[in-house]
């Protein structure tokens, strides 16, 4: 089973900035390891932006062997990330 979180990100994006700060600080740690995480600028990769149908910043993909499972744009809990990490690794 192979688990990735796509985080689909701006420089000039506050929200981005502080969701970052706790990914990497909370998130990531938990579940290393287990979880494949990828920040991808959307101005750096808009082929992939475009490619997962990016709308607005921050979004964050869940992947599953490959395929969807979540998303979510806008503001995003810390608590809600890591329920669906939970949920996916189990």
């Amino acid at each position: 089973m192979e688990v990735k979180v796509l985080d689909f990100t701006g420089k000039w994006c506050s929200t981005c900035i502080v969701l970052d700060k706790i990914l990497e600080s909370e998130v990531i740690p938990k579940y290393k390891g287990r979880v494949e995480f990828a920040k991808i600028d959307i101005e750096e990769k808009e082929n992939l932006a475009e490619q997962h149908e990016i709308l607005s910043v921050p979004t964050l993909i869940l992947l599953k062997d490959g395929e969807e499972v979540w998303r979510k744009s806008g503001s995003i809990s810390k608590d809600e990330v890591i329920k669906k990490l939970d949920e996916a690794v189990k």
